[in-house]
C-alpha cells in the first residue's frame, strides 16, 4: 500500500469509529429510554421473569422436538407462543429502564433439560409436564408480586400476563401423560 491508500484507510476507518461512538452514544440517551429508577423488586422481577420466561420457552422447544403426543406438542407450542412474545415485552421494559437481563434460562433449567434430553415417549412427557407445573407455579408466584408493584408499566405487564401463566398452568396440571399417545389433540383456543 502506498501512502495515499494508506492515508485514505486510516481517514475511513476513523470515521466510521465516530460514527459508531456516536450511534452508541445517540441510542444510550435515546429517548424511549427511561432515565428514572424503578424500585431493587421491580429490577429483581425484570431479571427474574425473563429467565423463567426463557427457560419455559427453552423446555417447551425441546418438547416440540422430542414429545410424539398431540396434547403435549399443543401445551409445548402455546407456551412457546405466549411466552415469545411476553419475553419481548419484558425486554423491552428491562431495556427502558436501564436493567441488564439475559436471555437465557437459568441453571435450573439448563439441568432440567439436560435430564429431559434423556427421556423418550411417556417418560419424557411426564416429565416434561411436571417441570412446566412446577415452573409455571413459580412463575405465578413471581408475577402475582409484581401485579402489586407500585411502577404502573410492570404492574400492566404482570396482570395482562397472569391469565396466560394461569392457562398455562392449568393444561399441564389436567394433562395426564400417561395417556397423552392416545389421546386426541386439545382444541384451539
Amino acid at each position: 500500500m502506498d501512502l495515499t491508500q494508506t492515508t485514505l484507510l486510516t481517514g475511513i476507518l476513523a470515521l466510521v469509529a465516530l460514527v459508531i461512538y456516536y450511534q452508541l452514544k445517540a441510542g444510550a440517551n435515546h429517548p424511549a429510554r427511561i432515565h428514572g429508577s424503578i424500585s431493587k423488586d421491580d429490577r429483581r422481577f425484570l431479571r427474574q421473569a425473563v429467565t423463567v420466561s426463557a427457560a419455559e420457552v427453552t423446555l417447551s422447544q425441546l418438547a416440540l422436538k422430542t414429545s410424539a403426543a398431540a396434547p403435549v406438542q399443543y401445551m409445548a407450542k402455546r407456551i412457546v407462543d405466549d411466552q415469545t412474545q411476553v419475553n419481548r415485552k419484558l425486554a423491552s421494559l428491562a431495556w427502558r429502564y436501564r436493567v441488564n437481563v439475559s436471555a437465557e434460562p437459568g441453571p435450573e433449567a439448563k439441568q432440567q433439560a439436560r435430564q429431559l434430553r434423556s427421556l423418550h415417549g411417556s417418560a419424557f412427557d411426564q416429565a416434561y409436564d411436571e417441570v412446566i407445573v412446577q415452573d409455571h407455579r413459580k412463575a405465578i408466584d413471581l408475577f402475582s408480586a409484581a401485579a402489586h408493584s407500585t411502577n404502573a408499566e410492570i404492574r400492566r405487564l404482570a396482570e395482562t400476563t397472569l391469565p396466560t401463566l394461569d392457562l398455562h398452568l392449568k393444561m399441564a396440571e389436567e394433562l395426564d401423560p400417561r395417556v397423552t399417545a392416545s389421546a386426541p389433540p386439545l382444541p384451539p383456543m
